[in-house]
């Protein structure tokens, strides 16, 4: 610092310097405002001075800044420019290679797992051909880690193995413990705690030997949940109150925040429910104040599940509310844009229909015009039977139209009907008599078994309520495509998959957009894509699935895989829907095929004509 007031921003010796200072400002101090501050005047000096290192290591900075305050967006965009300005200057490969380490970091932290494994690649890649020396181990753990993510475990092996050498090959203590915390990371993502918890530990006393106090933080927070996750929430609680000291005396709140979520779920495995609440309310207020996002998400959906735990079905039921809101903001944007696309494009094809019947009227009239010009030239007898003839047949084309239209009519009614008492008329009665049953209780001092009862209520009210809502959309003509039933389908299944931890990617066909189906086969479609899910979340205890709509040569193709425990096809089980599923598939002239075994999880695999 003194440095830096006693001297001019002539040449790169001061900016080396501020680099330094910045480094202190970061990772000794948490003054993240300060630090980002200084990047920015660094960015400029560099940039006048044409030193386009220094330009790197200021990007490099603020991507650093924005990671530790959970700005992955605002990361991934500095994470691009250090890349940028060293393929534009022809900075050395050693420069390019940290640079795409550090852009695939980035896209690890928005979730795109394939840019991960390409930028990723790309820079062992480039490591590999220039021999560059010392290796960076950044890459082979990223690549390691998206392939976790994608069920891939025994792939990413190799590449963790990897990570540790190059990090005990360079001899960086700071580097070895925070690979042992990322491997600690890694088991307990496998639900593996007793394998996670001796990583955390050499973690722990690397992070403590060098003095590395947010690694540390990181270290003690793991085992914490290693050890809820082993039922010992006493010891884990002893590890998440030294964590808590660390984040307030760095005055880091993002850390603070996510302890908090920790330390509730440890006084929730111990059923003490009001501490546990207490602090979540604690992590929401710091996470709604500093607009941390993903801390939120995960403080919302503990707040549900905590009052579940509780039997506080409404509170549970409004924070669900609010979970599935902040987790489907961005799909219900693309969807309701999709939704005014589609109208946009069905009131066109209208507009072009009708245009195109007045210009048939129109030729019919002017044939019609025709033929009445040949009869009155005609002798009068052939004119009159003329006339009679085309008259009866008018009538019988009418008659035939009108009759035609109140089948259809009619069968759609038959539809709802069937729908309606089905779905809801059994149900309607069960809330009845339970309502009945209820009042009964009541009067007798049974308050307990009533309050069952009220619940059992609630819980068919709420099918009733999607029950209607899957009919209306499924009579409205609006939905007639097939990339509205796999909107429709997502929409579904990305609440359920997230509240069971299942890692969840949708792939639609672009192909699909303008497909337009009957009534009937969107329904059976529909049906068939929603019980293959629920069987998904009942049974399969997955931690990864997959649903892809795919159109290729007027065949449509709908897969859902999972790397669940699987079960044998040969034993049917009635609880699965197999076979009213079968009889859909074949009611739209469609061929469904389960492939699975235990432990190998399942592919489900609809192809139909579209």
């Amino acid at each position: 610092m003194r440095y830096l007031k006693t001297h001019n921003p002539a040449d790169t010796a001061y900016i080396r310097v501020m680099d330094k200072v910045i480094y202190s400002q970061i990772y000794q101090k948490a003054d993240y405002a300060r630090a980002d501050s200084m990047s920015r005047q660094m960015a400029d000096i560099a940039t006048r001075m044409g030193d386009w290192f220094g330009v790197v290591r200021a990007a490099r900075n603020r991507a650093t800044i924005s990671l530790l305050t959970a700005n992955y967006e605002q990361m991934l965009v500095h994470c691009k420019k250090t890349l940028d300005v060293a393929e534009q200057h022809n900075l050395p490969p050693v420069v390019v290679y940290g640079a795409l380490s550090n852009l695939a970091a980035g896209y690890d932290k928005v979730g795109n797992d394939p840019m991960v494994l390409q930028t990723a690649l790309k820079a062992i890649q480039l490591q590999e051909r220039y021999n560059i020396r010392p290796r960076g181990p950044v890459a082979h753990r990223l690549v390691g880690g998206a392939l976790v993510k994608m069920g891939k475990v025994q792939q990413a092996m190799p590449y963790y193995r990897e990570a540790g050498v190059i990090f005990r090959e360079n001899g960086d203590p700071r580097g070895i413990a925070i690979f042992e915390n990322q491997l600690g990371d890694l088991y307990t993502d496998i639900k593996q705690p007793q394998q996670a918890l001796p990583h955390f530990r050499e973690s722990l006393k690397l992070a403590e030997q060098i003095k590395f106090e947010l690694l540390q933080f990181d270290a003690l927070d793991g085992l914490a949940v290693c050890l809820r996750m082993l039922n010992k929430p006493d010891e884990g609680l002893a590890y998440a109150r030294r964590a808590l000291q660390i984040a307030e005396k760095q005055q880091n709140k993002l850390a603070t925040c996510t302890i908090f979520g920790t330390i509730a779920d440890l006084y929730k495995a111990k059923k003490d429910y009001v501490s546990a609440e207490s602090y979540l309310k604690k992590g929401l207020t710091l996470a709604e104040d500093n607009e941390f996002k993903d801390e939120r998400k995960k403080l919302v959906q503990q707040m549900a599940d905590l009052y579940g735990e509780q039997q506080k079905y409404q509170q549970a039921y409004t924070f669900q509310l609010q979970r599935n809101k902040l987790i489907d903001s961005a799909t219900t944007v693309r969807t309701n844009a999709e939704v005014q696309r589609l109208i946009a494009r069905y009131e066109t094809d209208k507009k072009e229909a009708r245009i195109q019947l007045l210009q048939k009227e129109n030729q019919l009239k002017q044939k019609e015009a025709a033929r009445a010009s040949f009869r009155t030239n005609a002798l009068l007898v052939g004119g009159l039977l003329l006339l009679l003839l085309g008259t009866a047949v008018s009538a019988w084309l009418l008659n035939r139209s009108k009759l035609r239209r109140l089948q259809e009519a009619q069968a759609l009614r038959r539809q709802i009907a069937h729908d309606l008492h089905d779905e809801v008329g059994s149900t309607l009665s069960s809330i009845s008599l339970l309502s009945g049953m209820t009042d009964k209780l009541l009067t007798e001092n049974r308050p307990e078994t009533a309050h069952r009862m009220v619940q059992k209520i609630y819980t068919d009210a709420r099918q009733i309520l999607e029950a209607m809502d899957e009919i209306i959309w499924t009579i409205n003509p609006g939905n007639d495509s097939l990339q509205r039933i796999a909107l429709r389908l997502q929409e579904y299944a990305q609440p359920l998959m997230e509240s069971k931890a299942i890692r969840f990617s949708f792939e639609i066909d672009p192909m699909l957009e303008g497909l337009p189906i009957s009534m009937e086969v969107r329904r059976n479609l529909y049906l068939i894509g929603k019980e293959a899910i629920n069987n998904l979340i009942k049974y399969s205890q997955a931690t990864a699935a997959t649903v892809g709509f795919t159109y290729d040569q007027g065949q449509l193709r709908v897969l859902i895989e999972d790397n669940g425990q699987g079960f044998d096809p040969a034993q049917l089980s009635t609880r699965t829907g197999q076979q009213s599923m079968q009889e859909r598939a074949r009611a739209i002239g469609g061929t469904l095929t389960v492939r699975s075994a235990p432990g190998q999880g399942t592919t489900l695999e609809l192809t139909a004509a579209a």
